[in-house]
């Protein structure tokens, strides 16, 4: 496995360069080692250039609506990190046991940590010696749309979906702006001013940030299309809309290769010489999957880790998701329908992921998200013809022959293509978390509410349902457990 022992290699010797935090457990208590003394501009570069998002075993990936799970392996699950799954899947109110901390605050490489780094960047880095103005507001961009990720994240995971109507009032997240391991105040703002620090964030970084150079970099492309996703998440078509138009004038200003990948010619079963092919198909899935920064669809890698091998039979794409495929669809192939444990075929055309077992799910910007995105956003302000052109480009890189064509009859119609994107964008990106994303903002769409399942559902060996579990509203923010409450001041609860 070239890539996997490339990748290693690579990483082991960024960590050496650059220690990340510490173990410190508390909520934001954490002293990057080696970055507190940074005192030249080129230290502040480094910290940035060292920094890097990731998320292990994503709460979203277990909630969304295009997942099942699978008997005797669901119930199977033991340990904190395995009930915590099973919590999440049943839409359980109590995730985390009272001493547990969240995995989403404590997460050695997730935004709770890296909100330290980019806070300390964002703080500083205009007093630092050594640079230039330019390279200074560079590095302080680059550092404040960082910053804006990870407060949508954070957003995302531990607060109601955004409503104009109520965002006002609605709570938000503590809008944490200083490196400070001392703070001890954690007053939640409201949702309002959540979504404004992020859009200003992501804003005034624009015109100082470049073209695409690496795929862990923040580049102007990136920032472009968070601001086109969050949007999305407010309902706003019409801003997101203007955003994705500019991230696809980035696109062509990039200075790395940026293009869809042909399933036809690297998914193709009956083609696995070719030059390109991410086959062969092993025990841990297809071998030659490109790493994150030589995937020419990735804008901004930020990785998800999902392997845990006891509760890789658990949980596959359910029986409604597997009906969503045409037989052509290349996409299929990143899916295995054989138990990885038994081998058996998994019952009513369910399948499990077949890639990325220890690099991880990319789940930051991409070029296929740009597209559906445009594509959502062309169709619901009736640009159908529009739409249809970016759902075709994209699906004639997934699909083979006549089938990649968008339905005559689903063409000519605004809310049967908009809910043919949204079927896209589960083909697309099932078993990613992405989902979940789409189902927190459908939630208080007054026209595609009817497009989530609100029912989870678990499947004996045979096929038969053996249990459901129903989605409430107030689960689409997840709870920070009582020991987060008591060491974080002013932190007030979820529902």
């Amino acid at each position: 496995m070239k890539n996997f022992e490339k990748y290693i290699i690579g990483s082991f010797a960024l960590i050496m360069l650059f220690s990340q935090v510490s173990c410190k457990r508390e909520f934001l208590e954490i002293v990057p080692k080696g970055q507190a003394i940074a005192i030249n501009t080129a230290d502040y570069e480094k910290i940035l250039n060292a920094n890097y998002l990731a998320t292990q075993f994503t709460a979203s990936v277990y909630q969304g609506d295009e997942m099942a799970a699978l008997q005797p392996g669901f119930s199977n699950l033991n340990g904190s990190a395995l009930l915590r799954q099973q919590r999440l899947f049943r839409y359980e109110a109590r995730v985390y046991d009272a001493a547990e901390l969240p995995a989403e605050i404590t997460g050695e490489s997730n935004y709770i940590r890296k909100l330290y780094l980019f806070n300390k960047v964002i703080n500083e880095v205009m007093g630092s010696q050594g640079g230039t103005e330019e390279q200074k507001r560079a590095l302080l961009a680059e550092a404040r749309a960082g910053r804006a990720i990870c407060n949508f994240m954070f957003l995302s995971d531990f607060t109601k979906p955004y409503n104009a109507a109520t965002a006002n009032t609605d709570l938000g997240i503590p809008n944490l702006t200083a490196a400070d391991v001392t703070q001890t105040d954690f007053k939640r703002g409201t949702l309002q001013e959540g979504y404004d620090l992020v859009i200003s964030d992501l804003t005034e970084s624009l015109p100082h940030l470049g073209a695409i150079t690496h795929r862990r970099k923040i580049s102007r492309l990136a920032a472009e299309f968070y601001l086109s996703r969050v949007y999305m998440a407010m309902n706003n078509f019409t801003a997101a809309r203007t955003h994705l138009d500019a991230a696809f004038e980035e696109v062509d200003k990039a200075e790395i290769p940026m293009e869809l990948y042909d399933y036809s010619l690297v998914l193709n079963p009956d083609h696995q010489d070719a030059e390109g092919s991410w086959f062969p198909d092993s025990f841990f899935g297809l071998t030659n999957v490109p790493i994150a920064a030589d995937n020419k669809e990735i804008i901004y890698n930020i990785n998800a880790g999902w392997f845990q091998f006891q509760a890789v039979d658990a949980f596959v794409f359910s029986p409604q998701t597997a009906a969503l495929y045409e037989p052509t669809d290349m996409r299929l192939n990143l899916y295995s329908p054989f138990g990885l444990s038994t081998g058996e075929e998994y019952p009513l055309a369910m399948r499990r992921r077949n890639t990325d077992f220890f690099l991880g799910i990319n789940v930051g910007p991409s070029l296929p998200d740009l597209y559906l995105m445009r594509a959502e956003c062309k169709a619901r302000s009736n640009d159908l013809s529009g739409a249809v052109s970016d759902l075709e480009f994209l699906r004639t890189k997934r699909i083979s022959g006549t089938d990649a064509l968008v339905p005559s009859g689903v063409a000519a119609n605004q809310q049967d293509l908009v809910r043919f994107i949204l079927d896209e964008r589960i083909r697309e990106f099932a078993i990613s978390g992405l989902r979940w994303l789409d189902m927190r903002r459908l939630s208080v769409d007054p026209v595609y509410n009817d497009h989530i399942d609100f029912t989870h559902r678990i499947y004996g060996p045979d096929g038969a349902v053996t249990a459901t579990h129903q989605l409430k509203p107030e689960r689409f923010a997840l709870k920070f457990g009582e020991r987060m409450l008591s060491e974080s001041k002013g932190l007030e609860e979820n529902p």
